[in-house]
């Protein structure tokens, strides 16, 4: 009986590596990168703001997908001013701008004036497929 089993053992070992490799390379090649860009702006208390981000090789890449991601943000320690309550921070609009080749935010910090602005983050991503063509 143990001889049945280095039998199974030592088929099972090439096989599992043949498919990993295999599964390995379809991955590769069927692939995608993602690249993206971030900026920040800080929206004083009262005040409403337009972020644009462009988005990373826009337009470049038949198949590419684009997306955006918005944070709002504590302000960093020691500004001055009251804490501000980012429930008050409201986001109007948000979507791709100019054609399709930029990420823009629009926002409005509805704190009372006195209170420290706001920290906005905004992130443009672009998934490119692989091979680029």
């Amino acid at each position: 009986m143990p001889r049945v089993r280095r039998m199974q053992a030592r088929w099972f070992a090439p096989a599992t590596v043949a498919i990993v490799l295999l599964a390995g390379a379809t991955a590769l090649a069927a692939g995608s990168i993602a690249k993206t860009e971030v900026a920040f702006k800080t929206i004083p208390a009262g005040r409403t703001r337009t972020l644009t981000v462009p988005y990373p090789d826009a337009l470049e890449y038949a198949g590419a997908r684009y997306s955006g991601e918005v944070e709002i943000k504590l302000p960093r320690p020691g500004t001055s001013g009251r804490a501000p309550d980012l429930a008050l921070v409201k986001i109007l609009s948000r979507g791709s701008a100019l054609g399709g080749s930029e990420y823009q935010v629009r926002a409005h910090n509805g704190n009372a004036p006195g209170t420290a602005a706001i920290r906005l983050e905004v992130i443009a991503t672009t998934v490119e497929p692989l091979p680029h063509h």
